[in-house]
């Protein structure tokens, strides 16, 4: 790990990180996006990222490879909300089971510590065990589940519900 660094997303990573996403698109059904996203698509989502919200992204690097990306936007849109949010945490195939997921969300976690949130929620396609693992590992609860909410590749998934308290 001597020449992983982690930072705040820049215009840079995002080519990477959509490669990295679309990937995803592509070959699981963790992420519900039917469509792969194109470069301007992405720069437009990482629009909602400022350093000092509680709404950032995280990326992690291996010299100049993109190991993964973790990031916090806006759990749903009415103002009763705002004191909560969603994550998210992707990581590169070759990278998973490493500690790079946990590295990045509390790197995230810190980051967003003094923004005085009170909830995190994750949503994790089932099965995803490393997935669940991390987000327990993390201190998140699994809390229910929605059944058959998504339907990818033919058939229907289940989505776990995980909430994390903010101290």
């Amino acid at each position: 790990m001597e020449n992983i660094f982690i930072r705040n997303i820049s215009n840079t990573d995002i080519e990477d990180v959509n490669l990295l996403y679309n990937y995803y698109i592509r070959e699981t059904a963790f992420t519900f996006d039917i469509k792969e996203k194109t470069l301007s698509e992405k720069k437009e989502w990482s629009k909602i990222f400022k350093k000092d919200s509680p709404y950032q992204c995280i990326v992690a690097y291996d010299n100049d490879i993109l190991i993964g990306f973790a990031s916090s936007r806006p759990f749903r849109e009415k103002e009763a909300y705002k004191s909560s949010i969603e994550t998210s945490v992707y990581i590169s195939e070759n990278y998973i089971g490493k500690g790079y997921g946990k590295l990045l969300m509390e790197d995230l976690f810190n980051k967003i510590d003094r923004c005085h949130l009170n909830r995190a929620y994750a949503f994790i396609t089932e099965p995803n065990n490393a997935s669940e693992k991390l987000h327990l590992l993390l201190g998140f609860k699994k809390i229910g589940v929605l059944n058959n909410v998504g339907k990818k590749f033919g058939k229907f998934w289940n989505v776990g519900i995980f909430e994390y308290f903010f101290e």
